[in-house]
């Protein structure tokens, strides 16, 4: 699997963008704040129709188009070759006209192969894995963070997931929506009985999917954490669904399901009177340990890298395990920031994969002697150029 092209008008600091690719390890150079890694999430959110950064879709229109046109927007266009042929898959952003752009509501249309289709038959027709300086939060951030990566990376690979957690969303806004009315004692407990049975369903694909993919992940990972420079410490990555104790250990089970529905009507009056869900996917995290201590509080700073490394590392194994082909691989700047042993790992799975964007700071590293076979681009002021065009 491959990019054959990208399309970029009206995002972020791109005004228009050209860009066609071939397979193999494209490296791109550019000063700080030239666009690198508006770049990359681009190509990220062709995958996953989310920016890789958060925030709001107003953030994605270019700042100029905004001031100047009477109805901004912004569009993502990938052509990919895969075993099953040439998909071409798009994005658009469209703001409403308002004169304040932080009132301006966004609208986002998608298509494949030229038809508008919904965002969940998009995601996962292009795979990624993003190496980036903003993995080390995966390990040291907020729970929401956590669980958004959670998000991005299953969705890749599981359609399923995609539905359940789109309608998870939808069912929760509803039935806390209703909880905070109950608890201004308007309406009876009998009315969450449609809710509850909703969240249920969707909230346990949920439960199942990263409970069996944590799993994965986990032992892979910890195989490769020696590897990659401390051979004396010992990775664990734990899953920690938002569950009653005694059902925490049921989750893959096939009982699992009415469990859980059990425990959401045995919550339902505390539930109101927090005016919100208490137990569910919504409140999951992930624990990270290190030679058995919690590495968001006391790792330092090199192993929390090393950690996040390894999951990314196992992220790429698992992709390929799951769908018999490579995923794209996106490094925005990690490679000078990484020692010589952790960029030799890096490096030797680049050359497992069909096609890598590497973005640096410095036109000179990585040396041609690590990527002696990388198309090198240079990006100045939002035009990308290959290497000898720029000379």
């Amino acid at each position: 699997m491959h990019l054959t092209r990208l399309s970029l008008t009206n995002i972020r600091t791109y005004e228009r963008l050209e860009l066609e690719l071939e397979r193999g390890i494209h490296v791109i150079a550019g000063e700080n704040a030239s666009g690198k890694s508006n770049l990359l999430d681009a190509v990220a959110m062709l995958a996953t129709t989310r920016s890789q950064r958060g925030g709001h879709d107003i953030d994605l229109i270019r700042w100029q188009a905004l001031r100047d046109e009477t109805l901004p927007g912004g569009r993502i266009v990938g052509e990919i070759d895969k075993r099953d042929g040439q998909t071409t898959l798009e994005i658009a952003v469209v703001a409403s006209e308002n004169d304040s752009d932080a009132n301006r509501r966004t609208s986002r249309r998608f298509r494949v192969n030229a038809v508008a289709r919904r965002a969940s038959d998009l995601i996962g027709q292009l795979r990624v894995v993003m190496f980036s300086a903003e993995d080390l939060t995966i390990i040291s951030g907020s729970p929401s963070g956590r669980r958004r990566y959670l998000d991005l990376t299953i969705s890749q690979f599981d359609p399923t997931y995609v539905r359940a957690s789109q309608r998870y969303s939808r069912v929760l806004q509803q039935r806390n929506s209703l909880l905070r009315r109950l608890r201004e004692h308007h309406g009876s407990l009998d009315e969450l009985d449609f809710w509850d049975d909703e969240l249920t369903t969707a909230g346990s694909v949920i439960f199942q999917a990263r409970a069996a993919t944590l799993t994965r992940l986990g032992q892979d990972a910890a195989i490769r954490y020696p590897t990659l420079g401390s051979p004396n410490e010992k990775l664990s990555v734990r899953y920690k669904p938002a569950l009653p104790v005694a059902l925490i250990q049921n989750v893959p089970r096939d009982e699992f399901e009415s469990d859980f529905r059990s425990a959401i009507e045995e919550g339902r009056q505390q539930d109101v009177w927090k005016g919100g869900t208490q137990i569910g996917p919504h409140r999951d995290d992930i624990e990270f340990q290190i030679s058995g201590r919690d590495a968001a509080v006391s790792a330092s700073r090199g192993q929390q890298r090393t950690a996040a490394l390894a999951l990314r590392l196992s992220e790429v194994a698992l992709s390929c395990e799951i769908t018999g082909d490579p995923p794209v691989l996106l490094l925005d700047d990690m490679l000078s920031e990484l020692d010589a042993n952790h960029r030799k790992r890096v490096i030797e799975t680049a050359y497992e994969v069909d096609q890598v964007l590497i973005t640096t700071p410095d036109f000179d590293r990585p040396t041609a002697s690590e990527l002696p076979d990388a198309i090198r681009y240079r990006l100045v002021m939002g035009t990308l150029n290959r290497a000898e065009e720029s000379l």
